[in-house]
């Protein structure tokens, strides 16, 4: 064998310890200026930071197993000069400390947050001083960070490097996710690693690197630099246990004997190699160091101070610290820091209970002394061996009072641990789980629900336990198993918390409305869901007045419950603005207004439901009222300011959640004429909605490939799509289809189910008395009539709808009017009629009717000319750009387009200004002129 290697600092692509040192038989692979191998992730990393200059900001996610390299490659990017680099790594500890990551991250734009709109600045100061009064709003926090990145991104390139995203917490997670999937087009890169695989759900959706092992070659190459000469059986095995990983080669290397023989026949590790090496050197220290290593793991906040004033209780000096920091396992300065977090991680699993319970003992001592006693409380409970009533009901106080909700849940579950009435524990089991569930943690709060169901129950608890099963499977996305639970639990609520029991009744409704046709027979009610008269005595909330109206719609159809439904909601909208609406109450009142044809109402509930889901930030439900706003932009012909609002809902984290946002896509699809989004959604959509148990969505597929087909001129094909639903008794989307079928039938030559169809229409649009439903009914009469009146029922129909919202439904009513002209012979008139369509259409992007309506054009004598409205070359522009151009052609205000797309309004100016340039133009009067509308009328 060759001599010894020479000292050397090399840096490989390895999530190991960051510390240089020098060894005298073998290389550390966490040392050194270079990387071996990792070409191609090098390349893209370099392509997304250089982009920021030019204003193609972006995002990306690296993945990878433990030591697969992640932190080295992170670390080994070069930044190009004057570019501000934010730095932040999750900590396991911040569990319990919400915006703790964010902190860090933003910590040196501190300044720069006064700059900020005041609700977005005072919000963010929260965050980043966290003594400050009052918990601040999720959603304000996300813009802040967003608006305080692109207001330094206009100085400098901004690059936020956020390692071990796995141990961030879920507030911080949130906020980072969502401001890296709008930095597009902006000068704002985000470069985050986390551990494959992880809970952090949150960033699931950014484009993701996968880091796998290095290829053989580049793990020889590694081994050279990491290995002393050896023989080579045994570099061979080293090798090929490593599997391409650089942190177990290193682990590897520590552990190999040098020159060692190979190794036995048969010879296997016991557990994974990185484990084991970590182990071996944990287990090789003094035993003062170990219970020092034990405290820092304990320790949540990573302050050396806590670690010392806890040392020192046990007995222990500073000196103990510098076993652990030359072995690379911990390392103490300003902060504590173990070298990696599976260090953390053994050090915890291999102490007893009763060494854990004297770590937190001495945290306890150490937290008294800085008098925080909600820290010394925790501590002091986790120090217990036994079960202690006084301390349970310590923390759960506690809990009552924390505005963080991830601490509120830690102290509601360990106050259930230290429970010694078996049924006092299962409700603070309970509560726990409730907490975990609405701070979006609902891996947590099944767990908890798993231990409740092998507990004592009394009433009460069995109640909350199936309120919590009941949501988590409407979460799941099964509509059907939910709506039984909601039932059962409405029955056993009735008697603990009547008003609640309602609420949850009215859930339950709206779970057995969505599952509509997988439905399995009528659901009889249960003995106990006797829920009382249909409203309770006093003054009747909005909630109850909603119930009996959808009690009343599944009884008699909805003909008999438009009265209850029309008093309903002229209660929501007489109610105050900041209305608390529940999940499944936010869409049934929604509903109930389309089930009316009140337009008006369904627009000011769905703005005042997202104004109030901006304001309180619930990760869940800005997702839904984004996706009901976005529908009513769909009915009136905005289908740009839709298509921002799905947008929107893409960049947020949970942006699946709600019923309506799946529908909302792939309607926008349909009404835009893509056939190819349209055919791709339908068909996840349709196996998404079998999976679930939920009619509703299969009811909004089909109609939104009705519209497809008759834009596209195929009403056979529409006809195949509904012609067996009409037996089906549904809401919303089941009537436009029903009015779809009409069109259909009546212009392909069936005639029986062109009136099954319309007298199904005529009985829906009577439970209304508004323009949009009497022009749909005077529309679908025209379409069956065969005599000299038909052109009088098209002729109202336009004039009743030209008075609605409903713009594309007055495009399509002159369409089909021009074209029952033109079969008649009146050419001139057919062609004011059908030009006036064809403009309609081509200016909201409905590119399907709009090609319909130029071939009706060309066959009524008419050469259409290539408008400008709808054609203008925007090819020049980036999505950015484009988006705000399509906003401010609508009319709104730069500060209006600021708020809804998250930037400040220098940025929005910045934009209009290259739009200016790049289009020609020098106002935003002529943005009308130039760019497509999704637009206003």
């Amino acid at each position: 064998m060759g001599g010894l290697a020479s000292p050397a600092r090399t840096r490989v692509a390895s999530g190991g310890g960051r510390g240089t040192r020098t060894v005298p038989t073998r290389r550390d692979p966490s040392e050194g200026a270079a990387l071996v191998g990792r070409r191609h992730e090098t390349r893209r990393l370099h392509r997304l930071v250089s982009g920021l200059g030019a204003g193609r900001g972006g995002a990306l996610l690296i993945l990878g197993d433990v030591g697969i390299g992640k932190t080295a490659l992170l670390d080994s990017l070069r930044t190009p000069p004057r570019t501000t680099v934010l730095r932040a790594r999750g900590d396991e500890r911040d569990g319990e400390r919400d915006y703790a990551g964010l902190r860090r991250l933003c910590a040196p734009l501190s300044d720069a947050v006064a700059g900020l709109p005041e609700p977005q600045r005072d919000a963010l100061e929260r965050v980043l001083r966290p003594a400050a009064d009052g918990d601040p709003e999720a959603f304000l926090v996300a813009t802040a960070t967003l608006g305080l990145l692109s207001e330094a991104a206009a100085e400098l390139p901004v690059l936020c490097v956020v390692d071990d995203a796995q141990w961030l917490d879920r507030a911080s997670a949130r906020v980072l996710a969502f401001a890296a999937r709008r930095v597009t087009d902006t000068r704002v890169g985000f470069l985050v690693g986390a551990r494959r695989p992880n809970d952090r759900n949150e960033l699931a959706s950014l484009p993701t690197l996968l880091l796998t092992g290095l290829p053989e070659r580049d793990a020889r190459r590694l081994s050279t630099r990491v290995l002393a000469p050896l023989d080579r059986s045994v570099r061979d095995r080293v090798i090929a246990e490593a599997g391409g990983n650089p942190l177990v080669l290193l682990e590897l290397s520590r552990t190999v004997d040098f020159p060692a023989p190979a190794a036995p026949p048969g010879a296997t590790c016991t557990g994974t190699p990185v484990e084991d090496g970590f182990r071996r050197r944990i287990t090789a220290l003094p035993e003062d160091t170990r219970q020092l290593l034990l405290v820092a793991a304990v320790e949540p906040t990573g302050r050396p101070l806590q670690l010392w004033r806890a040392a020192r209780h046990l007995g222990i000096g500073i000196a103990a610290a510098a076993p652990a920091e030359e072995a690379a396992l911990l390392r103490v300065d300003l902060w504590t820091r173990f070298s990696h977090p599976l260090v953390r991680s053994i050090v915890w699993y291999e102490a007893t209970p009763a060494e854990r319970r004297t770590a937190h003992r001495a945290l306890a001592v150490a937290a008294a002394a800085a008098q925080e006693p909600e820290r010394w409380m925790w501590h002091h409970s986790q120090s217990l061996p036994a079960p202690d009533e006084g301390v349970a009901g310590a923390l759960e106080r506690s809990a009552s009072l924390d505005p963080a909700p991830g601490r509120a849940a830690a102290f509601l579950e360990a106050a259930a641990l230290l429970t010694p009435d078996a049924r006092d524990r299962t409700a603070r089991t309970l509560r726990a789980a409730g907490t975990h569930y609405d701070a979006g943690a609902h891996d947590a709060a099944e767990r908890l629900v798993n231990r409740a169901c092998s507990g004592l129950l009394d009433e009460q608890s069995n109640a909350r336990l199936e309120t919590l099963r009941a949501r988590m499977a409407l979460d799941r996305g099964r509509c059907d198993t939910a709506a039984g639970l909601f039932r059962r639990a409405a029955a056993l609520m009735s008697s603990v918390d009547a008003p609640l029991a309602r609420t949850l009744r009215l859930e339950g409704l709206v779970a057995a409305a969505h599952t509509g046709r997988f439905a399995v027979g009528p659901q009889p009610p249960e003995p106990a869901d006797d829920l009382g008269p249909a409203l309770p005595p006093g003054p009747p909330r909005p909630v109850d007045l909603l119930l009996a109206a959808l009690t009343a719609r599944e009884s008699g159809g909805v003909e008999l419950a438009a009265p209850a439904l029309d008093r309903a909601l002229r209660a929501y909208l007489d109610g105050q603005d900041t209305y608390p609406y529940g999940p499944g109450e936010a869409w049934a009142v929604c509903s109930a207004a389309i089930d009316l044809w009140n337009e008006s109402a369904w627009r000011r509930l769905a703005d005042r439901q997202v104004r109030n889901a901006r304001h309180t930030g619930a990760p869940a439900v800005l997702p839904a009222a984004l996706g009901r706003r976005a529908l009513v932009h769909v009915h009136a012909g905005e289908l740009g300011a839709a298509a921002a609002l799905v947008r929107e809902i893409d960049s947020l984290p949970g942006g699946e959640a709600g019923w309506d946002v799946p529908c909302v896509r792939i309607a926008l699809a349909a009404w835009r004429g893509d056939r190819n989004r349209t055919a791709r959604l339908a068909s996840e959509a349709g196996r998404d909605a079998v999976s679930r148990g939920d009619g509703h969505l299969l009811t909004a597929v089909g109609y939104a490939r009705a519209v497809l087909a008759n834009g596209l001129d195929r009403p056979a094909d529409a006809v195949r799509i509904w012609r067996f639903d009409l037996h089906l008794d549904e809401t919303g989307f089941y009537t436009w289809g029903l009015v779809e079928l009409v069109e259909a039938a009546a212009r392909s030559g069936a005639p029986d189910l062109a009136a099954a169809a319309l007298d199904r229409v005529l009985r829906r649009t009577r439970t209304g008395s508004t323009d949009w439903a009497s022009g749909v009914r005077l529309c679908s009469r025209a379409l069956l009539s065969d005599t000299a009146e038909a052109g009088e029922l098209h002729q109202e129909a336009i004039r009743r709808l030209d008075l609605s919202h409903a713009v594309l439904h007055a495009a399509r009513g002159r369409l089909l009017y021009g074209e029952w002209l033109r079969a008649g012979g009146y050419r001139v008139e057919a062609r004011r009629q059908l030009r006036r369509a064809y403009a309609v259409f081509s200016a909201c992007g409905a590119t399907a009717f709009a090609a319909r309506a130029a071939r009706e054009l060309r066959a009524a004598g008419e050469s259409t000319r290539t408008a400008r409205i709808g054609r203008a070359d925007t090819s020049c522009l980036t999505p950015r750009e484009r988006e705000i151009a399509e906003l401010v052609a609508t009319g709104v205000t730069t500060r209006e387009v600021g708020t809804s797309l998250h930037v400040s309004p220098r940025t929005v100016d910045a934009h209009l200004r290259s739009v200016f340039k790049k289009m020609g133009i020098s106002s935003r009067r002529q943005l009308r002129g130039v760019i497509p509308l999704g637009g206003e009328r």
